[in-house]
């Protein structure tokens, strides 16, 4: 195996050898609290001032002027907040009483991002100021923006995604003319070229230690002497009170020991490195499609940001992953989020072309041969992304035989996909996780799990694949699924039907981006954990697999992918297919999976609560109120609005007189009535079902055609008949005759025709 090469310092750069020694030592020896008057106290408290001294020469700071952090994001946060709500209360003690004003950028790093947001919350306004297609700030946009009541300008002294370098001498300069102050983070410039904060004017700087080849989980604030900054935290006296909490004694030492290993060798790391990046572009220049992003004349010495026209750019960056190269997508603070970055979105690019970006970053211990191996790789990657871009299926074959299978396995966090995974792996296939993030529930019940792809379900997905030691990727697919899925459920609510997500999320969305990824890496197939088996046809004349139902029919998921293409299904495989929900979980404990006894999800993904009435009133999808009538047409009472109601439904419907039940047999969306009836006004024989689409190249047999049509999915399928496609309104649709009526057929729920254990085909009840 290669050894493996990482090409993501701008993320964090590994730590060196002597910094580990020193923190080593630290934690053997410096037992004692740095605030403890004792003499093992006094040990901790001299490391921790000696590390202050290291990190203030650093940056040409006194010492005192050093606060110790947990890291840049704590920092930016305490430096933004800090100055801000500290300058408004003093210019508010002298009787100047307004919001207060913040300049930044909208290039800035998520955490000072995330800090500006906080200040607007409180009432503050924020000016961003414009910049240029190459991520350049012009120094007389800051002066045009400036008033009276500027309080704060903070602005990168270099772009963690770009590495552009900005002016902070000129820009404090300008800022501190006005009487604001101004802040920098320099976490992705200080250790790496140098940094003067007494030659650039600023008043406050945010460092970090893991940037530098120091250990993660320690930074620093550079603030000037007599600069006033309100504490975030409340506590003790740590830090002059500016930042309370008992030291981290061990990462402030290995703090301090990268600061003086980078003080020496900032020049001659500078250069080095900048000339490997120049052969990296020359390299990357020859790839067809390849653009730079960035200031082509200012950038930090080993960044560079490409994108490659017709390849996403996480795609290539975990095929490069499969291929033992380490390089990302943008910041790794928020490569959880997966959308298209908001630097690159800054300059004014589309987000097709901002998701394409592949940040490439170089450090100290690169070396040519590793650049040599990235541009041997890369464009066969480049290429293998792009046909899965253009929307080919996996391809067929493509194992070598030196290998075993490459399977990516789709993972939504419960287990039935870990354990698919699982035995997969067991059976010596090379593991692929996928999962897909489908909607933002941030914030929202959702992240505790017990549904379907929320962010508790991904972090069950990762920690599966960790603990069988297989890699795991996260693929944004947040837009695609509002569109396909939560529009279309709203809008057939308003309609007055009764949608089926799931299926639809099965049809429309999540086998396409699956394979794409599953070709991109060169897997041989995708697997996933739905309850169905795929077996060949014996037709000679046809090439695509028959879709089956599980042998365990109480899980059977077959009534969910009638939609999904079968040339698509050709390229996937279902390893649970012939087993039960007990055999799936006793698998699952015997491999010790973290979600072995996790229950299954129940509600719908996108609804936090399980209310989808409101969740539709919210997003503008209520239907017409009016009113509830009975067969004859006689009010029995009003409503307000008809997605309350489906088919079949008895909640919250007038009862007969003498109590006989009734129940929802009818909406009528265009004028808001809710017909009711006894439940034997549910029964159907006939109904048309629209849309319909066949899992074989054509539908077996004579019309009209003999099957079982299953119209829920916990519903028994009815033999009938179905008659001839008619292609009237522009989409295929067929009546069905039952040969005995059913219950609650609902328009806008699925339909889907049975031949003994396989699918035919299905459509959408009209």
């Amino acid at each position: 195996m290669r050894t493996p090469i990482y090409l993501d310092h701008a993320a964090t750069s590994p730590i060196r050898l002597e910094v580990a020694a020193a923190m080593h030592a630290a934690l053997a020896e410096l037992a004692g609290n740095p605030s403890s008057v004792h003499a093992a106290g006094r040990r901790a408290r001299a490391a921790v001032e000696n590390a202050r001294a290291e990190v203030a020469r650093l940056v040409g700071a006194m010492p005192e002027e050093i606060i110790f952090t947990s890291g840049g994001t704590e920092g930016d946060n305490l430096a933004v907040r800090g100055l801000a709500l500290a300058a408004r209360a003093a210019r508010r003690t002298r009787r100047e009483l307004s919001a207060g004003h913040v300049i930044s950028s909208p290039l800035e790093h998520p955490a000072v991002l995330g800090a500006l947001a906080g200040l607007e919350r409180d009432g503050f306004e924020v000016t961003r100021l414009p910049v240029d297609a190459r991520g350049r700030i012009d120094a007389a946009d800051l002066r045009a923006s400036l008033r009276a009541d500027t309080l704060l300008v903070t602005l990168a002294a270099a772009n963690h995604e770009l590495g552009n370098r900005y002016p902070i001498a000129e820009l404090a300069a300008i800022a501190r003319g006005a009487g604001a102050l101004f802040h920098t983070d320099a976490v992705a410039a200080a250790g790496r070229v140098p940094f003067d904060v007494r030659a650039l004017g600023v008043d406050a700087a945010t460092l970090s230690a893991h940037k530098l080849e120091g250990p993660a989980g320690v930074g620093a604030l550079y603030l000037r002497r007599g600069v006033e900054l309100d504490s975030l935290v409340a506590g003790g006296h740590q830090e002059r009170e500016r930042r309370p909490g008992t030291e981290n004694v061990a990462g402030i030492v290995g703090f301090g020991v990268a600061a003086r290993l980078a003080v020496d060798e900032i020049a001659a790391t500078a250069a080095r490195v900048s000339a490997l990046r120049a052969r990296l572009e020359r390299g990357l220049a020859s790839i067809p499609g390849a653009s730079i992003h960035g200031d082509p004349q200012g950038r930090m010495p080993g960044t560079t940001n490409v994108a490659f026209e017709g390849a996403v750019g996480q795609l290539v960056a975990i095929g490069l992953d499969l291929e033992g190269i380490c390089v990302s997508t943008g910041a790794a603070c928020s490569s959880g989020s997966l959308e298209p970055s908001p630097v690159l979105r800054a300059l004014g690019l589309p987000d097709d072309h901002a998701g394409q970006a592949v940040r490439i970053t170089l450090g100290r211990t690169t070396i040519d041969a590793e650049i040599d191996r990235l541009l041997d790789v890369l464009p066969a990657v480049v290429a293998r992304v792009r046909a899965a871009s253009l929307g080919a299926a996996v391809a067929a074959s493509t194992n070598p035989s030196a290998r075993p299978p490459r399977i990516a396995v789709a993972m939504s966090g419960g287990v039935d996909s870990s354990t698919a995974a699982a035995m997969l792996q067991e059976a010596g296939a090379e593991v692929v996780g996928v999962t897909l993030k489908l909607y933002d529930a941030s914030g929202t019940s959702a992240s505790l799990g017990g549904r379907c792809c929320s962010p508790r379900d991904i972090e069950d997905a990762r920690a599966t694949a960790a603990q069988l030691g297989f890699p795991h990727y996260v693929i944004n697919e947040i837009d695609t699924f509002r569109r396909a899925v939560i529009d279309d459920f709203i809008d057939e609510h308003r309609a007055g039907r009764t949608p089926n997500p799931c299926v639809r999320c099965n049809e429309r969305l999540k086998f396409a981006p699956l394979v794409r990824f599953a070709q991109a890496i060169g897997a041989d197939a995708l697997a996933t954990g739905h309850y169905a088996r795929l077996l060949p046809t014996p037709d000679e004349r046809e090439s695509l697999p028959r879709l089956l139902r599980a042998l365990d029919r109480d899980k059977d998921q077959s009534y969910f992918l009638f939609g999904v293409r079968p040339e698509v299904l050709d390229r996937v495989i279902f390893p649970l297919g012939d087993k039960t929900k007990d055999e799936v979980r006793a698998i699952a404990r015997r491999a010790g999976l973290p979600n072995a006894d996790k229950p299954d999800s129940q509600q719908i993904c996108f609804i936090p609560d399980g209310d989808h009435r409101a969740y539709v009133e919210a997003h503008g999808g209520a239907g017409a109120p009016g009113a509830i009538v009975d067969e004859t047409g006689a009010e029995l009472a009003s409503h307000d609005g008809t997605h309350h109601f489906t088919v079949g439904q008895r909640k919250g419907v007038p009862a007969a007189g003498g109590g006989e039940r009734r129940f929802v047999v009818r909406i009528d969306a265009a004028t808001g009535r809710v017909v009711v009836g006894p439940r034997s006004s549910l029964a159907r024989r006939a109904l048309r079902v629209s849309d319909v689409r066949w899992m074989r190249e054509r539908p077996p047999g004579a019309w009209p055609l003999r099957c079982a049509v299953q119209i829920r999915h916990h519903a028994a399928a009815l033999p009938g008949w179905i008659s001839a496609p008619t292609d009237e309104t522009g989409a295929p649709a067929v009546t069905v005759e039952l040969d005995t009526p059913a219950d609650g057929v609902a328009p806008g729920q699925a339909a889907v025709f049975y031949d003994g254990e396989a699918v035919i085909g299905g459509g959408w009840i009209d």
